[in-house]
């Protein structure tokens, strides 16, 4: 299987790290978990001071994930998974997360998959979460996904369990169409849940990796929290929010993970970036590039 439909084919990848497919190849063996403090000090004075384009106030919700858009358009890597023993890099840049019609018990929930182009401001990325947000929280509780459920849990099992194993494989060899993909929700770039919107306390907990689909990233908010902090003889204060962070580690090494951490704190300590077109890396080499790379790599060290 050299070609899918929603990922192009990663041939540089160093010889050591294609090894790790065949000794780690599920993602529950291959768990990396990361806590991490985001200091929001300043995403928050831009949100007090800044519009959107339509003039509502920005949602913290929308800051952060549109910094985690641009991590993931500026480190491409994050944006990578492992099927079927090989490495793959998305088509594109996607987010699922699940939003919850009102806060009670009772209130249904629905996922979110959600579609970006990598050179998209914060404005824009904002406008495409405000208005999922919007859409999802006025359907009606019992929808066409849910009526479509349960007449499928209707059907003898053993009809059931063959859905599924064809689903899967569909999904290994990367031939589903969008719309199978987006019914799950566990083909996206990243999965997040914002655990601070139904106030969890007690730090972001982490969430496991799924089997099931191609996420290889899964991210929890916890509580924004405000914290006093002396610098010298002054008291100043800094509004922070914990995050726990649930990777494959497959997908990259220590290294570019622990920068591209800092490339999203760096984005949510200066905001005013989301606002700007990002300068994208280059693609990933195609085989013929590889190729040619490698030969000339050859040549030079002869």
């Amino acid at each position: 299987m050299s070609s899918r439909n929603d990922a192009y084919k990663v041939y540089e990848i160093p010889p050591f790290k294609q090894i790790f497919p065949y000794i780690m190849p599920r993602r529950v063996d291959s768990l990396v978990y990361q806590n991490m403090v985001l200091d929001l000090t300043e995403t928050l004075k831009f949100i007090k001071k800044t519009r959107a384009a339509d003039g509502r106030q920005y949602r913290v919700f929308e800051v952060v994930l549109a910094a985690v858009v641009r991590t993931i358009a500026l480190r491409p890597e994050l944006n990578r998974f492992i099927a079927n023993y090989q490495y793959w890099q998305r088509k594109e840049l996607s987010v699922n997360f699940v939003v919850k019609e009102d806060y009670t018990d009772e209130a249904p929930e629905h996922s979110m998959p959600l579609y970006f182009e990598a050179e998209m401001t914060l404005d824009e990325i904002a406008a495409i979460i405000n208005e999922a947000i919007i859409t999802q929280r006025v359907i009606e509780s019992t929808n066409l996904t849910d009526d479509a459920i349960l007449f499928f849990l209707k059907l003898p099992r053993f009809l059931i369990r063959f859905i599924f194993s064809w689903w899967r494989t569909g999904s290994r060899h990367g031939k589903l169409p969008q719309m199978l993909r987006d019914a799950d929700g566990l083909h996206t770039s990243v999965f997040v849940s914002n655990l601070g919107s139904i106030g969890l306390g007690g730090g972001s907990p982490h969430h496991h990796l799924y089997e099931w689909g191609t996420t290889s990233l899964f991210m929890t908010m916890g509580l924004l929290k405000r914290s006093r902090y002396m610098k010298g003889e002054q008291s100043l204060t800094r509004d922070t929010m914990e995050i726990g962070l649930t990777i494959d580690e497959r997908i990259s090494d220590g290294f570019y993970l622990a920068r591209s951490f800092k490339v999203l704190q760096d984005l949510l300590s200066n905001p005013h970036l989301l606002t700007e077109r990002p300068i994208l890396p280059p693609p990933p080499l195609t085989k013929r590039q590889y190729k040619k790379k490698r030969k000339a790599l050859r040549s030079t060290t002869r």
